[in-house]
């Protein structure tokens, strides 16, 4: 849910609003605050991956201007909304007040803390086209500050399906150019988080059908560990809840990584504390201990989400991990 600082919901929603605090929604007027524009697509399209409707995203970014593409099932501009827009236009003009997706669907994930939907996107660009191919239609629709240009366009029979957003930059708010370096390692640590997805720019192609094994073994062989290549990797489904962990080498001072719903867990939390406890358990030491969890309603300490909190699940996370943890320090010659 967005509600930065419980604002009243006729104060939160307007467009005057958005533009007059855009900080308040996009964490800072500098250029983390600028791709958090991106992350607000990205995340939109990781959760069409995980519902196995999308399979991969490209950005390409040129000074004011971003492109971004998904494959998924396109936007819904062929179905009605509350009012007289279409069902699509609805989600690109209206925040997200109660729900934390505009559908409600989950499970959702948020790369960069929490998101306040496609509204911000149309809200605090100087243009926004959306073009999304879905039911054999290719649909057309420009914003321009938020507001919209005209009504939604059927433009041809599409050779593709999926969605995609050109936006160039409003120069009222930000001073800042998109940065290739940056989209590109955001869409390595999405991929590494998401095994399976399929990332490109015209700089990156990048996909690992591994996740966080590749990741923690990247990490082990950076330290140095002699043992890099030694690596344990979990990556399951249990009642609701997908967890991905991965350990790798061997070292004196391990370095540990917790992700939630695609959120770094700066403060760790629940499902860090998990693994630590099925780690130690098992004798193990590793160089790299990661682990990332997706659940549906995830719970955390404070409204940055930097820390898990989840009690509920630890005993569900240990169960879990410690079985598979347990046949690999075996095998490796570490017993608990």
């Amino acid at each position: 849910m967005c509600n930065p600082r419980g604002l009243k919901m006729d104060e939160l929603s307007s467009l005057e609003s958005i533009r007059k605090r855009p900080a308040m929604y996009i964490g800072g007027m500098d250029i983390r605050g600028l791709h958090h524009l991106l992350d607000e697509l990205l995340d939109n399209s990781i959760d069409q991956f995980l519902a196995n409707q999308a399979t991969s995203v490209s950005v390409n970014v040129s000074g004011s201007m971003l492109e971004f593409t998904d494959d998924g099932p396109g936007l819904p501009f062929d179905e009605p909304g509350p009012h007289s827009e279409s069902l699509a236009e609805y989600y690109l003009t209206q925040i997200r007040l109660h729900s934390p997706t505009a559908d409600g669907h989950a499970p959702h994930i948020h790369l960069d803390g929490s998101g306040c939907g496609l509204r911000i996107v149309t809200a605090l660009t100087d243009t926004c086209e959306v073009s999304s191919s879905r039911n054999d239609v290719i649909w057309r629709q420009s914003f321009s500050k938020g507001l919209k240009v005209g009504p939604p366009q059927m433009i041809a029979q599409p050779g593709n399906r999926g969605t995609t957003f050109r936006l160039t930059i409003d120069r009222d708010l930000f001073s800042d150019d998109w940065c290739q370096q940056r989209v590109d390692q955001r869409l390595v640590d999405a991929a590494y988080l998401l095994p399976g997805l399929k990332v490109e720019s015209p700089s990156l192609r990048f996909c690992t059908s591994r996740g966080l094994a590749d990741l923690a073994a990247k990490i082990a062989k950076e330290k140095r560990s002699p043992n890099a290549h030694r690596v344990w990797w979990f990556n399951e489904s249990t009642d609701d809840i997908q967890i991905q962990a991965a350990i790798a080498g061997t070292g004196s001072d391990t370095d540990w990584r917790a992700f939630a719903n695609g959120g770094t867990s700066m403060e760790g939390g629940t499902h860090l504390a998990a693994l630590k406890r099925v780690v130690k358990s098992c004798g193990l030491r590793p160089a790299s201990a990661l682990i990332h969890i997706i659940m549906h309603n995830p719970r955390f300490a404070g409204p940055t989400r930097s820390k898990l909190d989840a009690p509920e699940i630890r005993t569900q996370l240990i169960d879990a991990l410690m079985p598979s943890l347990k046949a690999f320090a075996s095998s490796q010659g570490d017993t608990a």
